[in-house]
């Protein structure tokens, strides 16, 4: 069994990425505290290339980032040598953001990762699940 390759993550196994807290929260090597419910999931970028990579970004709040990304806020991870599994937009959250503009549509619902190469993805809109082997995560400004 392969496990993915985590580049600009923490590697003290209690600030870290797990299997037991996905990717939802967890600290770069960097040392920013990155706590994805505090975030919107903005963009996918999906290149079916050699190798095929998939590219996720989410942003905070101006006023919701922590101290040490307010510079920074947003959060970029970029898997490599990607395999998707489902790939689902759920119409019923489309409708609701169609309806009502101040609905969430980049609420991230789970991003988790099982502990060898698999990660789902659940917003308020979408459903991804797919297998990588590198995940690489930087922050960078809008």
């Amino acid at each position: 069994m392969s496990v993915t390759q985590f580049v600009g993550v923490t590697k003290d196994e209690h600030r870290g990425v797990t299997s037991k807290g996905g990717l939802y929260e967890f600290w770069t090597e960097d040392g920013a505290h990155v706590y994805l419910h505090d975030t919107d999931f903005r963009r996918l970028t999906y290149q079916p290339g050699r190798p095929p990579t998939l590219e996720l970004a989410f942003v905070y709040d101006p006023q919701g980032a922590p101290p040490e990304l307010s510079k920074t806020p947003v959060v970029v991870f970029r898997f490599e040598d990607v395999r998707l599994v489902e790939w689902r937009e759920d119409q019923e959250g489309h409708d609701c953001v169609t309806a009502h503009p101040d609905a969430p549509p980049g609420q991230v619902d789970l991003f988790d990762w099982d502990g060898a190469d698999r990660f789902s993805l659940y917003t308020f809109t979408l459903y991804l699940t797919f297998h990588a082997s590198r995940a690489e995560v930087t922050v960078r400004a809008e």
